[in-house]
């Protein structure tokens, strides 16, 4: 048994290990809620069409401390300009309509001054992205064109020079805006004709230019800007080619995606991803394409390009849908998710308490256990002692040397170790029915006067209790010394029954004759 209990707490013990281990791997797991990537990725995903769900994504992420407060504003500006439904982060601001331009261009010049962040280029480059495209959408052609001027800048530190072009299409267009149309102009076409063919200085030999995602975009976005420009300036006829060419591009990125991949930031990470980009680019070529046609008189082109622009719509709207579809099941699985988590946690801490208590019950019983074989030894040696003793009273009364209380020698005390040695060495006590009669017809002698040597000489016993005596004795030899005789064996041998035996011994020594004979073991 303590050999079992020692298995069962090293088993346990275990047990414990695996589960802090399963625990600690499941507190790690990133969640919707804890984790600071996934909760700032998910609400930059969704900030175009549901902006209020991004900011209170990212809302909770900085109050549970998962995104630092600095983090949270650069993400707060970013939605506040660039999300597609303004009206809704108007309303949510509590101004008029165009507020939320203000809120974004009054967080990104807050977040341009600290030092952090003015230290970190790739930090301070989305700053600026974010000023620059505020000072746009708000007409402020001066914040428009010192905010791209300090882009380029930090776009050459960083030894990026497609985002330079690209930031370079914005200062031209400020100062088309701005009334240096002829400057203006002359920029952007150097922008547009640098990203598709290459820098001019290249020389012969050289590898050839990668025209991939990122200089596909910076071109798209410097194309626009012409257009935009162009449009301004009721410069109809010039926007229908350069609106054909970014269809054309988008076409082509559409049928060769691979062609133009370079897994830069900007570039869609999905095919979903993929299509909503080239969506919202040639719906705006279209579009221009339309207003083009209009301005001009050229009815059936424009119906051509409108009905394009229709069909555009249509499957742009099926495609929401199923994005917000998607966005449903996610929210709904993560509510699995964490419900599931909930119910592991109460799990594992219900197991855990109840190994504990198996761990104290199992404790228990080895210490009762201990107590119990530290008893058995102590009855075994007294129970020796007292076997020890009664054989120097049986060598002193054969000796004629046992003396009474006071002193003086008993003449009968031969006379009883005589009686008691031919009840020990014939074995009378081995018969179940031997009687007080059947002793004093034996030895010649009356009742009284057995009574009388068995209270001068037995410590007062009566003759049931003297012949029980001897025969636990003779039992403890047994037990001891023929280690192959069972328990039931012996109690026949000595005249007992297995039951009786079992009670004397426990009435005696407190223990059984088995626990007697583990305790001659240890």
């Amino acid at each position: 048994m303590p050999r079992q209990a020692s298995h069962f707490l090293l088993y346990t013990s275990v047990l414990l290990a695996l589960i802090g281990c399963q625990k600690e791997g499941m507190h790690h797991t990133p969640s919707l809620t804890t984790d600071t990537l996934y909760t700032e990725r998910k609400a930059m995903e969704v900030y175009g069409y549901q902006p209020e769900l991004a900011l209170r994504i990212i809302d909770s992420a900085a109050a549970a401390g998962n995104l630092s407060e600095i983090r949270a504003d650069l993400n707060r500006a970013d939605i506040y300009s660039r999300t597609l439904m303004g009206h809704l982060v108007d309303s949510l601001l509590g101004g008029s309509e165009g507020v939320r331009f203000d809120s974004a261009r009054i967080i990104g010049e807050r977040l341009l001054h600290h030092h952090e962040l003015w230290e970190n280029l790739a930090e301070r480059q989305n700053i600026l992205e974010i000023l620059i495209n505020t000072a746009r959408m708000q007409s402020d052609t001066a914040r428009w064109f010192l905010r791209s001027r300090q882009l380029v800048d930090v776009c050459h530190q960083q030894g990026a020079e497609t985002e330079a072009l690209r930031t370079e299409a914005e200062i031209g267009a400020a100062l088309c805006t701005g009334g240096k149309q002829e400057a203006g102009m002359a920029l952007l076409d150097s922008v547009i004709t640098r990203l598709e063919n290459g820098p001019a200085e290249m020389e012969e030999g050289e590898a050839d230019y990668q025209f991939r995602f990122n200089e596909l975009d910076a071109t798209i976005i410097a194309l626009k800007r012409k257009i935009c420009v162009l449009t301004a300036a009721d410069q109809h006829a010039e926007i229908i080619p350069l609106a054909h060419h970014v269809i054309d591009l988008l076409d082509d990125y559409e049928y060769h995606p691979d062609r133009y991949h370079d897994a830069t930031y900007r570039e869609p990470k999905s095919d979903a991803e993929r299509a909503d980009y080239i969506h919202f680019y040639r719906t705006k070529a279209e579009g221009y394409l339309t207003v083009a046609y209009a301005s001009l008189g050229e009815r059936g082109n424009m119906k051509e390009v409108y009905e394009q622009i229709e069909r555009s719509v249509r499957d742009a709207t099926a495609r929401e849908h199923i994005a917000r579809y998607q966005i449903l099941e996610q929210e709904m699985l993560r509510s699995k998710a964490e419900s599931r988590h909930h119910t592991m946690t109460i799990v594992n801490y219900t197991m855990g308490a109840s190994l504990v208590l198996i761990l104290l019950f199992m404790g228990y019983i080895v210490f009762q256990n201990h107590r119990i074989r530290l008893k058995n030894r102590a009855l075994v040696r007294l129970i020796g002692n007292e076997e020890l003793r009664n054989q120097n009273e049986e060598s002193n009364m054969k000796n004629g040397e046992r003396e009474t209380k006071d002193g003086a020698s008993l003449p009968d005390a031969s006379f009883f170790h005589h009686i008691d040695s031919a009840i020990r060495a014939e074995r009378l006590y081995a018969n179940p029915n031997t009687q007080r009669q059947d002793i004093c017809r034996q030895f010649n002698i009356r009742r009284e006067m057995l009574n009388q040597l068995l209270a001068n000489h037995a410590g007062g016993l009566s003759f049931p209790a003297y012949i029980n005596a001897i025969r636990l004795s003779e039992a403890c030899r047994l037990l001891q010394h023929q280690p192959g005789k069972t328990v039931n064996a012996i109690a026949e041998e000595v005249g007992l029954s297995p039951r009786n035996l079992r009670r004397l011994f426990i009435e005696k020594y407190g223990i059984t004759p088995s626990e007697y004979r583990q305790g001659l073991q240890k």
